[in-house]
């Protein structure tokens, strides 16, 4: 099916989206606040809005937006030229207010207490403000740690993240925590008297990196006590309404596969008198969101689950399938029941009174807010790009079975007389999938007279831990297998032009499409993105490759020769495929020396190959890079195509 609109979407088209995004609800059930970010030049600016009204203006980031308990206030997390403090304002009108002057640093969360005098908040404080404002490096870096720097963050400092507490009247600011580690996700009791957070105050921490402790602590200050759970990860921590039972997201097997264990809900006595116990323990989804797009306002799997007034029922978000819904459990635990339901997105939720507000994406829709109530319909609050999309023609994804689940995109002034071009667009993760959200790359593509085809082979999540877990210390195998037999079934299609092949991915999905082009000559030109490329030196170059080895069942020293079979440099000379090479230089997820080592030896090889890098920007630009960059990556995209398909 195809959506009769004026014009075929463009790259530029992407200055005039707008992105929304931490829907909160008011205490009553009546409004929802959430967040707009919008594209200004070579800058993102995001304000706050309350439905369709907009609250906040100007050159600045206002994030964390939060009711006060009697819904008469906004808190929210305002940043201007890299300072960051907390602001408040009146919800009948007025102008915001700052509420705290703390020094340079980063605020990570906000929420207010029971009673609404007071607020914590998670705090970095930035060690070298001068050096920052002066755009200056530090005269050296001292490294002591294994874990020292982090995707999306940068070398990391002796600060820490900490809980701080904001006496909103008076303004005093008073350290909850402190030590030699990171607390994150602080929840209030419903007594106000305890605060949950999240936190790996492990000896060996930075070589345990997925193991994380619920803690609380008096909110008045004092030393934190540790529940009792499994070893694994733990996130966003969430009170019963009586205050005796914790609920949060996580799972028992910290030494697994890259994001092959499912996260799921589970519960711990507050009292910390019994163990954690899993809630949903034979549910083979994730209990996170795990489809992958380019517009999202934000980029994170996490969602604090909600309990029902009564205690009774806990609610969550899960992927399946390429799509993303809420769900709900029995606080005692049980089988989930799905809430929504279609092919979309669920993002973002927050409860109150019984009513849900949503963010959710669908395929022809960026995203929205949307009211929504147990056993009735979804209804859309906001439409944000309405008038902007009402220009646009658009085609809608069409589903693509071959034995795993994918989709099609066909270009928008589809003829069944034509043959087109088909691109095969691989994800990263591996641990994600694609699905049932808008994508403005794949549009774009589709505009430009290609056939995009995008599915989920083995590796990807959605579709339970046997099929996640398949690729596991196997790269290359059975999802190369799963690609390539989807390819022979779209080549199969009328309408697609077997010569005219191209293959395209980023970060895992770069990795896939470097191995592709060293193991078949089937595709006319390729495209590599935030890569992989040797998988020995990203053992000690990635900012998390020295976890490795949970991944490919030991580490790179000990199994030289295995990392070597798996990674797509060993192949180099089998590449005769045309390549283009992305790449960010300030990428620490997957750095940009993959993407040197590739490029240099085919060019030694006198193989057709470009390279372009990004200066500054990290392993999200596609995502959230700087604007004109985005749309200079998507250029230099469709000039590549047109020239080699």
């Amino acid at each position: 099916m195809v959506t009769t609109r004026r014009r075929f979407i463009t790259p530029e088209d992407l200055q005039h989206f707008r992105f929304v995004g931490d829907p909160r609800i008011s205490p009553d059930g009546s409004r929802v606040l959430h967040t707009v970010k919008v594209v200004e030049g070579e800058k993102y600016f995001q304000h706050l809005w309350i439905d369709e009204e907009q609250l906040t203006v100007g050159k600045v980031t206002d994030a964390l937006p939060r009711w006060s308990p009697d819904g008469r206030r906004i808190a929210f997390v305002r940043t201007k030229d890299d300072d960051s403090q907390v602001w408040q304002m009146p919800i009948t009108g007025g102008e915001p207010r700052p509420v705290t002057s703390l020094p340079p640093g980063k605020i990570s969360a906000l929420e207010w207490s029971p009673e609404g005098g007071r607020l914590v908040l998670v705090f970095h404080r930035d060690p070298s403000p001068e050096l920052k404002k002066e755009k200056r490096q530090p005269l050296l870096r001292h490294i002591t740690r294994l874990r020292y720097k982090e995707e999306g963050v940068g070398f990391l400092d002796a600060e820490r993240d900490h809980l701080q507490i904001v006496w909103v009247n008076d303004r005093r600011v008073v350290p909850l925590t402190e030590g030699h580690w990171d607390d994150a996700h602080p929840v209030w009791s419903p007594d106000g008297l305890w605060i949950a957070f999240v936190s790996n105050r492990l000896p060996d921490a930075d070589f345990r990196p997925f193991e994380m402790d619920l803690w609380v602590v008096p909110s008045g200050g004092g030393e934190p006590r540790k529940l009792p759970k499994p070893a694994g990860p733990a996130w966003f921590p969430a009170w019963s309404p009586d205050g005796r039972t914790i609920a949060y997201l996580g799972h028992d097997k910290p030494e697994s596969t890259w994001g092959a264990t499912n996260t799921h809900l589970w519960s711990v006595p507050s009292s910390g008198t019994q163990p954690a116990r899993d809630l949903v323990a034979g549910f083979d989804r994730t209990c996170e969101d795990v489809v992958l797009t380019d517009t999202k306002s934000s980029h994170g799997a996490g969602q604090r689950p909600a309990w029902s007034a009564d205690g009774r029922e806990i609610y969550f978000i899960a992927s399946d399938s390429g799509s993303c819904h809420l769900h709900k459990v029995a606080a005692a635990g049980g089988i989930p029941v799905a809430l929504t339901r279609g092919e979309r997105e669920v993002m973002q939720f927050s409860l109150a009174q019984g009513r849900f507000a949503l963010t959710l994406s669908e395929p022809l829709n960026i995203g929205d807010v949307y009211d929504f109530e147990i056993g009735g319909e979804l209804r859309r609050r906001t439409s944000v790009n309405h008038a902007h999309f009402e220009g646009l023609r658009l085609s809608t994804p069409e589903p693509f079975d071959t034995g795993i689940q994918g989709w099609l995109l066909r270009p928008p002034n589809f003829s069944a007389e034509q043959k087109y071009p088909l691109l095969l667009y691989i994800h990263g993760g591996p641990r994600a999938m694609y699905g049932n959200a808008f994508f403005h790359e794949f549009q774009v593509l589709a505009a430009r007279g290609y056939v995009v085809l995008f599915p989920n082979p083995r590796g990807s999540q959605g579709y339970g831990e046997t099929f996640a877990d398949a690729i596991k210390s196997d790269w290359g195998n059975l999802d190369y297998q799963d690609l390539m037999h989807a390819v022979d079934q779209a080549v199969k299609l009328p309408y697609v032009d077997g010569s005219r092949l191209g293959v395209c991915g980023g970060s895992y999905g770069g990795y896939m499409t470097n191995w592709m082009v060293g193991h078949t000559d089937r595709f006319k030109a390729a495209l590599t993105e935030r890569c992989v490329s040797n998988l020995y030196s990203f053992y000690g170059t990635s900012d998390m490759g020295y976890d490795d080895h949970r991944e490919f069942t030991g580490h790179a020293y000990d199994h030289p020769e295995h990392y070597a079979k798996l990674s797509p440099i060993t192949y180099v000379r089998n590449i005769k495929t045309p390549l283009l090479i992305l790449h960010s230089e300030g990428d620490l997820r997957c750095p940009v020396e993959q993407a040197e080592q590739l490029y240099a030896m085919l060019k030694s090889l006198k193989r057709d190959v470009e390279f372009l890098r990004f200066p500054e920007e990290n392993h999200d630009l596609s995502r959230t890079g700087r604007p004109d960059r985005r749309l200079a990556r998507l250029e230099f995209i469709l000039r590549w195509w047109e020239k080699k398909l």
